[in-house]
């Protein structure tokens, strides 16, 4: 009898077991046909999706850079500021396997937290700065069609890649990119400053075109002062803006370098504006002069922020310069791009808001009108001036990303201090010779 219920158990078991195996069987094989299913999916999706996302235009060129560089910052800036929140768990379990002081995870010691969080930005920042270049060289070897108008979504998607993967390279990789960030930032204040100056010859040039069209149309002439008014009171809290900041930073610092790069770059800015406003020079303009004076008093800030004891800028109000100039880049502002806007047309708002209705330009005018541009080389349908305008934005924004990791991961020192002073007068010469060109270069053109 025992033998028999050992028989009879031993039989229930194997069926019970066999009835197992042929049922996980399927489930295994499903479970494994579902996995590669999935995983061959998501490539599949994922390169789908890279491959999206191609633009039409110079204009969407330039927006796409932009907003590259927004992803870029913003992922700096979430991943900077908040490392203590998931590095220490990654870092923990990297260690359960031997690999705990690996890439970002060497940090250690009291500082900790603000290794890690520039550390952090060091690696993103470096990921735009290499999708950019990228960009630049594609674009100088022949590739600029599809560099500037194909596949947008793969280079948002190779900055996030390429940070994951710069997590586990050497930190010292990283802080000699910091190192090199922060003295070449100082090329970027200049190209932003050229950026800045355009941008406000055009604001100038459309609110006082404005102006004059309000005054053509308004018999009371209310909507003119209005706008002059707008011109002038903008201008006026720009300029007492400026004056304030020199005057604190004056006061609050007493380092003799300091005090002379502030005093004399101030004294630039106001001679300066003095004559921009003079009949002499006839394409200054009051606003553009103190929009001047404003970046220059944030280079001053710049400047004396790079001293052992000096100022620390408030990072938003940096990255918000840095946006707006960039911004204004999308339009065609600087560096010589095809406008978009109709203000930088030549024969602009001034001509044509002094015409009556009916009345024919100018001869300066239309000496000035642009004529039908002669037929230029082509990459795929891409004008030669929309390559070249797209490789000198991928340089801007290769620029910017340095100096957004010198903004949020800062370091001081002398050849620091050095470089961005020399920036700073760079800049106020750059708007200078804006300003003297005009009567220097009598055979040149300079309405556009």
């Amino acid at each position: 009898e025992t033998s028999i219920k050992k028989h009879s158990c031993t039989s229930t078991c194997c069926l019970v077991g066999g009835m197992g195996a042929l049922v996980s069987a399927p489930l295994s094989a499903a479970g494994t046909c579902l996995g590669g299913c999935a995983g061959s999916c998501l490539a599949a999706g994922c390169c789908k999706l890279a491959t999206s996302g191609n633009v039409s235009s110079e204009q969407a060129a330039r927006c796409v850079l932009v907003w590259l560089q927004v992803f870029t910052a913003t992922l700096a800036t979430l991943a900077a500021a908040t490392p203590m929140h998931w590095l220490p768990w990654t870092c923990d379990k990297l260690n359960t396997v031997g690999m705990g002081s690996v890439g970002v995870c060497e940090c250690n010691g009291g500082e900790k937290e603000k290794c890690w969080s520039d550390q952090l930005v060091y690696r993103a920042e470096a990921a735009g700065f290499i999708v950019f270049i990228g960009l630049l060289a594609m674009t100088v070897s022949g590739c600029g069609h599809g560099a500037s108008r194909s596949y947008a979504v793969a280079k948002f998607m190779a900055v996030f890649v390429l940070g994951l993967i710069f997590l586990f390279i050497p930190n010292s990789l990283f802080d000699a990119f910091g190192t090199f960030a922060t003295l070449a930032s100082s090329v970027f204040l200049i190209a932003q400053a050229v950026l800045l100056i355009d941008f406000a010859y055009s604001w100038n040039e459309l609110w006082y075109g404005n102006a004059l069209m309000a005054r053509r149309r308004d018999v009371g002439l209310r909507g003119y002062r209005l706008w002059l008014g707008a011109v002038v009171g903008s201008s006026a809290i720009l300029f007492i803006t400026s004056i304030s900041f020199s005057i604190y930073f004056f006061v609050t610092f007493s380092s003799t370098a300091a005090r002379i790069i502030n005093v004399v770059a101030m004294i630039i800015a106001v001679s300066l504006l003095v004559m921009s406003i003079w009949d002499w020079c006839e394409h200054g303009a009051l606003l553009t002069s103190c929009v001047v004076m404003a970046y220059t008093a944030w280079l001053i800030c710049e400047t004396l922020a790079a001293l052992p004891q000096g100022p620390t800028p408030p990072s938003w109000l940096g990255l918000s310069i840095c946006a707006v100039s960039l911004a204004a880049s999308t339009q065609g502002v600087g560096f010589g791009g095809s406008p978009s806007d109709t203000m930088h047309q030549p024969g602009g708002a001034r001509e044509a808001a002094l015409m009556e209705p009916g009345e024919a330009p100018s001869v300066n005018a239309a000496a000035a009108a642009p004529s039908t541009p002669p037929l230029e080389s082509q990459q795929e349908g891409v004008s030669s001036s929309n390559i070249k305008d797209f490789a000198v934005q991928s340089m801007v924004h290769a620029a910017a990303t340095l100096y957004v990791a010198s903004l949020l991961a800062p370091k001081a020192g002398d050849v620091t201090f050095a470089l961005h002073a020399t920036s700073l007068f760079v800049a106020l010469l750059l708007y200078g010779w804006s300003l003297i060109a005009p009567k220097v270069l009598t055979g040149r053109n300079f309405s556009s």
